[in-house]
């Protein structure tokens, strides 16, 4: 392939719109430029590319070179005067997944290689069709038509194979096409036996969209989804192009048009798994939608939820997960609703940040255990492969992107969010990437191939640390791994790090150092009880993480509260900033409980305080630890006052009655 010169990217998030300019540095490709704006898909603007021109400025402020033309348009190729880039690319996660129907053969073959192949896109299975399916062609068109698709993909026969049981389903879906209203009719891939593909041609030609690619499934033994995958990414580019909102201009500006966002972590993880013989795993946790790739040798596996996300799927995630999932990462009690608020108000305004400490705890559990649903979602494809405590098999490289895991304040925050909730295993590298540089390398792999690779072994993903879990489970307090830093300055450190706790060594980006580690008895790292290595550091240095695995989080919120501090404090070298736990009133005790509170609405005060019914005292929920019984007033200067005698023994009276009752 052809050499091409400067190359700008940009990748449009439900939040956030991205750009990144590369270009030949010494004779390889680097990362030159980046700039990061909000998106303005939405009110008031409604047209993507405002956001667009934003960052392409900020990149033209910094660098000196000038992008844009007076018209708003990029400027392609490039000058004389390197004004311009010779390729734009785009990607995007925002809008509405496909609505796609597969149609294939056999489920087991056919069928499941078509859904690995839409598993890079964002697409909603909502029907297939196969041989296997009794119903009558009268419900299966009933059932094409009423799930209102935007795709159908067509799979099914190898190569040479059957003919006529793909045929028989083709004249099924063209029916079920004519049958819908011309502003509706949903484009077609095939991708089937290609024997069949002018067949195909004159059936659904002059119909609706038609796109071809070569058969996933060649053979029974044989699978090949990438030029499937680059078909859906153009009907996925298709289909933001018929949105409006800007997304048309930028289709047109940019080489292949608008692809998948998520469909670049696929190719990534699958290029660096290979590259280095590793097992890579990729996360990113948007506002609506996320997205989990990871590659096993030669085996990639992608997962997109559209809800997951902390942002406009924020309250969808509660659905999903169940409060229980957020409140355990938690170190109070919530109120009340609390969370549901929260969450609510997460999806009203996806931009916004917490203000307090409790606000970044609740933030941060939801995107714990927004992490963990994707993990989940994801594990049927790897579970063969899985043993031991930990959900994942054996990673080596785990990237973080998306604003949520890349933009903490911490590098630090970055990686106890990645450990908390994947409890990954052995030594794993951590790496950010909050440029949303993997993006634009994906998307730029299907024109130049090389510059991906160099761009990818220059480091332009940001390191966080190198990270060494300890799997099992340590005595509490007590030493679980003894540690020997040798730096490459002759700098040499011993540490014994005690189970359940998480020590740093501040090891610098570029700066290498060899370790030494002496687990405890019938503890191990990556099943090795001994490990000698020389790893390279990061922003968040060497973490030796001795909690365990699985990691033992406190069940109660008493627990919490002195563990979850502890691992920020210990991991981010911050001060240790314990959460207030908030007490909850008597009214919201009662509240809760689904009743009114007893107590008159005015003041609460001694001499108007109203002794309780003994039949509601005597039917009040018992809930220990809710209330705490107030100390006596200090005796006022009248105290042979009848009244305030009687006052105070009616108020002795309600809270003794309220402590037997929590007995």
């Amino acid at each position: 392939m052809s050499r091409t010169g400067s190359i700008l990217a940009a990748d449009f998030g439900n939040v956030h719109t991205r750009a990144v300019l590369l270009d030949v540095v010494e004779g390889v490709y680097r990362l030159v430029a980046q700039a990061e704006t909000r998106t303005t898909a939405d009110f008031p603007f409604g047209d993507v590319t405002v956001g667009l021109r934003r960052a392409v400025q900020q990149i033209s402020d910094a660098t000196g070179r000038r992008l844009l033309m007076a018209s708003g348009e990029i400027i392609t190729p490039e000058m004389a005067d390197r004004s311009g880039v010779d390729i734009f690319m785009a990607t995007a996660s925002t809008g509405r997944p496909l609505r796609t129907v597969i149609v294939g053969l056999v489920p087991e073959i056919s069928v499941a290689s078509a859904r690995r192949a839409a598993a890079g896109t964002y697409v909603e299975i909502v029907e297939t069709l196969d041989l296997a399916d009794r119903r009558t062609e009268e419900d299966r068109l009933n059932a094409i038509v009423a799930s209102r698709p935007d795709l159908i993909f067509i799979a099914g026969g190898t190569e040479d194979g059957a003919r006529e049981p793909v045929l028989e389903l083709a004249r099924v879906v063209r029916l079920a096409i004519m049958l819908l209203r011309s502003g509706n009719k949903p484009a077609v891939l095939y991708a089937g036996n290609s024997a069949l593909k002018p067949v195909m041609q004159a059936l659904f030609g002059g119909l609706t969209t038609l796109f071809i690619a070569p058969n996933v499934r060649p053979s029974l033994e044989r699978e090949e989804l990438e030029d499937a995958q680059l078909q859906l990414a153009l009907a996925f580019d298709a289909r933001q192009a018929n949105r409006g909102g800007g997304y048309q201009t930028v289709a047109q500006m940019a080489r292949l048009g608008v692809l998948p966002t998520a469909q670049s972590y696929s190719l990534i993880v699958d290029y660096l798994a290979q590259s280095r013989s590793a097992n890579v795993l990729a996360v990113d946790v948007g506002s609506a939608t996320s997205t989990l790739a990871l590659a096993l040798g030669r085996h990639t596996t992608t997962v997109i939820r559209t809800d997951i996300g902390v942002g406009h799927s924020a309250e969808t995630l509660r659905e999903h997960v169940g409060e229980a999932a957020i409140e355990r990462w938690l170190p109070f009690a919530p109120r009340r609703n609390q969370i549901r608020h929260y969450t609510l108000n997460k999806t009203l305004r996806p931009p916004t940040l917490p203000e307090t400490l409790p606000g970044v705890y609740l933030e941060h559990g939801l995107l714990r255990a927004g992490l963990q649903a994707l993990v989940e979602a994801a594990r049927p494809a790897w579970d063969d492969l899985t043993s031991g405590p930990s959900p994942l098999p054996q990673i080596d490289l785990i990237i973080a992107a998306g604003a949520a895991l890349t933009q903490t304040g911490h590098p630090g925050w970055t990686a106890l969010l990645l450990l908390d909730a994947l409890q990954p295993t052995g030594v794993n590298l951590l790496r950010a990437d909050p440029h949303g540089l993997t993006a634009a390398l994906g998307a730029l792999a299907h024109v130049n191939p090389e510059a991906v690779v160099q761009v990818l072994d220059s480091s332009s993903l940001e390191r966080i640390g190198t990270v060494f879990n300890l799997s099992g489970l340590p005595s509490p307090g007590r030493t679980a791994m003894t540690v020997k830093v040798t730096t490459s300055d002759g700098e040499l450190v011993r540490q014994e790090v005690a189970g359940g706790h998480i020590w740093v060594f501040p090891l610098p980006t570029g700066k290498t150092a060899r370790v030494e580690i002496t687990a405890a008895r019938g503890l191990t790292i990556g099943g090795r009880s001994r490990l000698r290595l020389t790893v390279e550091g990061g922003a968040a240095g060497l973490i030796f993480d001795a909690r365990g695995r699985p990691l033992p989080l406190a069940a109660t919120v008493q627990g919490r509260a002195a563990q979850l501090p502890q691992w920020v404090a210990e991991i981010t070298g911050q001060p240790l900033r314990p959460v207030e736990q908030t007490e909850v009133t008597e009214e919201e005790a009662l509240a809760e409980a689904g009743r009114e509170a007893p107590l008159p609405a005015r003041s609460r005060r001694r001499r108007g305080r109203a002794e309780t019914p003994p039949d509601e005292a005597a039917h009040r929920p018992a809930r220990r630890g809710w209330l705490r019984r107030r100390p006596k007033a200090a005796p006022a200067a009248e105290a042979d006052d009848l009244d305030s005698f009687e006052a105070e023994a009616k108020e002795d009276a309600f809270f003794s009655e309220l402590d037997e009752l929590r007995k």
